[in-house]
């Protein structure tokens, strides 16, 4: 990710769309809070563009090719993903436009936004991981976890049915940035 590319069977795929864009978000005033102008900066980490071994096996450089090899921020070997790549290259612009969008809670401590986005006529699930944390008065620091099309009967959260689970992401970044705690309504106890 740092040197801006990786180079697999002798193409070079760009990476730079991935170095830390950021943008202005704008929160409406409410009889409560003032308006605000947040800047979020974005980082993607290498999942976005990379798979991992399923649990309690290994990946098979020698079947993948070594040129794939990716060590993720833990020195955990990944696999270069074409296909994760490929959807990589619209992920700014979705970060970008994330303010009108809900998010869902995870349990992870981390937010889901499924988008239903295809080039080909076909409605799919892509997934965005993230993380939102304040980083000083106006500004909010994002990192991308993880970005990819769910396969199909694979595990996981999949489309929430719950629509308590979720949160608009401007009041998610006003919460954020005000230090205020964000919790998942759908699982509040009754006492």
């Amino acid at each position: 990710m740092r040197q801006g590319f990786i180079e697999v069977a002798g193409n070079r795929y760009d990476l730079t769309h991935m170095r830390g864009p950021s943008f202005e978000l704008a929160i409406a005033a409410t009889p409560r809070y003032p308006a605000l102008m947040l800047r979020i900066e974005v980082e993607f980490t290498s999942h976005c563009v990379s798979f991992g071994p399923k649990e309690g096996e290994a990946l098979d450089f020698d079947t993948l090719g070594h040129e794939r090899l990716i060590l993720d921020h833990r020195d955990v070997p990944r696999a270069f993903c074409f296909d994760r790549y490929r959807w990589s290259l619209s992920l700014p612009e979705q970060v970008r436009t994330l303010d009108g969008h809900y998010c869902n809670f995870t349990g992870q401590g981390n937010w889901l936004v499924i988008r239903a986005i295809d080039d080909q006529g076909v409605a799919v699930d892509y997934e965005i991981y993230f993380r939102l944390r304040r980083h000083d008065d106006n500004t909010l620091r994002m990192v991308i976890e993880s970005a990819y099309v769910r396969t199909p009967g694979s595990p996981g959260p999949g489309i929430p049915h719950d629509r308590k689970g979720r949160i608009r992401f401007q009041v998610m970044a006003a919460k954020v940035a005000r230090g205020e705690p964000l919790r998942d309504p759908s699982h509040q106890h009754r006492r």
